[in-house]
């Protein structure tokens, strides 16, 4: 729609009127600004208006080295760009996956920025059992690798527990596979396959969370016994955790009154309980309550014997769904695979392996030049055959083939932040002044360069 000379309408209004959609909306300049971003991509993001109107996308979202903002994208081709699924994470450090259909907003024929219509799919995956859809294919424990004694130890308390009316508390790293343990539990139960419902508090707005967790739509959305699955409750609001507790008592006492419940509560932290009650994140009484079964799930780098099993069960899982051939993973990926720490666990083991496998073209075998450009910026190439520059050239380490610029950067990156922490004596708000971001920034570049694992003694301030 085309509005006539003179008639332009005050932003204040369209961005009112925005509020009422319920997709949401960005809206940029040529630059990348934020000039426009309604209600509903707020909740979807966890953001203020605050955190991004006038502030560059790169400056706010975080993105994979190897992938780009959609909407910067569109800026730079000047083409619209749809249904194009797209992961990122804010500025908390929370990971956000979204639908786009993205279009460059012109006029007189000169691009001047760019609209973005969003779904929201990490919600809508997070909740779709409460809308009557869930996931077809559950988790069971013949899914689970168990090469190492942790798994197996975890293997035998999940079945265990899968045989009482206990209410389940699941601990462990994100990414660790607590969402799947809860599944192969659920089916282990002989529960229905659509009676799994998944709620997770990462991202949610309260209201919603609210309704999802005490609506007595929930006891009566499926015919026969359900497992609510409620993950993060470390990111739950602490007055909607005591409700929680309370609701969760009452359960307690209509459970041991009946035979099998009318649904089970399998509830997950992804911090270490004692730390999240000392740092306010977690309520004493609820964690008393829920803890009376508690199983923990182990993290991937305390269990990498189960490595080459799960790349070949994420393989024969892709192979089915994308309908390729791929036989193994090399070798060489593999003892890389050893080598790496995978603070993102097993759910970051999945993501490269699939990655990994959009790359491949007529190849059977999973090669290091097959992996994530991202991914690939953390190790040299096993099979490189490239000189090596003399150790006196700077940031170059001897043995080591050169660099390319973005990995050169990062490394520069890496070591410039670990001297300034070590000026500011690991002090995070000194640090973040002195190099001009913020804390949240400084965290997350922390957290991806594992940074602060390298500091001699005492915590972050």
């Amino acid at each position: 729609m085309s509005v006539p000379r003179g008639n332009y309408l005050d932003i204040q209004f369209v961005a009112q009127a925005l509020d009422h959609i319920q997709q949401g909306v960005h809206v940029v300049d040529l630059n990348g600004r934020t000039i426009l971003y309604n209600q509903k991509i707020r909740e979807m993001e966890s953001m203020e208006e605050t955190d991004i109107l006038d502030k560059r996308l790169v400056d706010v979202f975080q993105f994979h080295p190897d992938e780009r903002s959609t909407l910067l994208q569109v800026l730079a081709t000047k083409k619209p760009v749809l249904n194009v699924k797209q992961s990122y994470f804010n500025m908390r450090g929370h990971e956000i996956t979204t639908l786009n259909d993205t279009y460059p907003i012109t006029v007189e024929k000169n691009v001047v920025g760019a609209i973005e219509i969003t779904r929201d799919v990490s919600s809508m995956e997070q909740y779709i059992g409460h809308l009557g859809s869930a996931p077809s294919n559950l988790s069971t424990f013949d899914h689970w690798t168990d090469t190492s004694p942790l798994i197996k130890e975890m293997i035998f308390e999940g079945k265990k527990a899968s045989q009482t009316c206990s209410m389940i508390l699941l601990t462990g790293e994100a990414g660790s596979g607590k969402e799947r343990l809860a599944q192969s539990i659920h089916m282990e139960r002989q529960l229905g396959t659509h009676a799994f419902r998944s709620i997770d508090c990462r991202s949610l707005p309260t209201e919603r969370l609210q309704e999802l967790l005490f609506s007595k739509e929930k006891e009566t959305h499926t015919e026969g016994p359900s497992t609510w699955f409620i993950n993060h409750l470390e990111c739950l609001d602490l007055n909607l955790q005591k409700k929680l507790t309370q609701h969760l008592v009452e359960w307690r006492k209509e459970s041991r009154m009946t035979e099998r419940p009318n649904h089970y509560p399998i509830l997950t932290l992804s911090e270490d309980p004692i730390d999240a009650i000392q740092s306010g994140k977690l309520d004493k009484d609820l964690y008393y309550t829920m803890s009376e079964v508690t199983i923990f799930v182990p993290s991937l780098r305390d269990r990498k014997e189960d490595i080459r099993a799960l790349c070949t069960y994420f393989i024969n899982h892709f192979n089915t769904r994308f309908q390729t051939l791929i036989e193994e993973v090399s070798d060489e990926v593999i003892q890389l695979f050893y080598e790496y720490d995978w603070p993102g666990n097993v759910r970051e083991l999945e993501h490269v392996i699939e990655a990994s496998m959009f790359a491949m073209d007529q190849d059977t075998m999973l090669l290091f030049t097959h992996l994530p450009h991202y991914f690939r910026l953390k190790f040299e190439d096993p099979m490189s055959s490239k000189p090596t520059l003399d150790s006196s050239a700077f940031m170059v380490r001897e043995g080591k083939a050169i660099q390319a610029l973005d990995a050169f950067l990062q490394e520069a990156e890496s070591y410039y932040i670990q001297k300034a922490l070590q000026y500011h004596d690991y002090n995070i708000t000194k640090t973040a002044d002195a190099l001009g971001m913020s804390r949240q920034n400084l965290q997350y570049r922390l957290k991806k360069n594992n940074l602060i694992r390298q500091k001699k003694s005492g915590s972050p301030k």
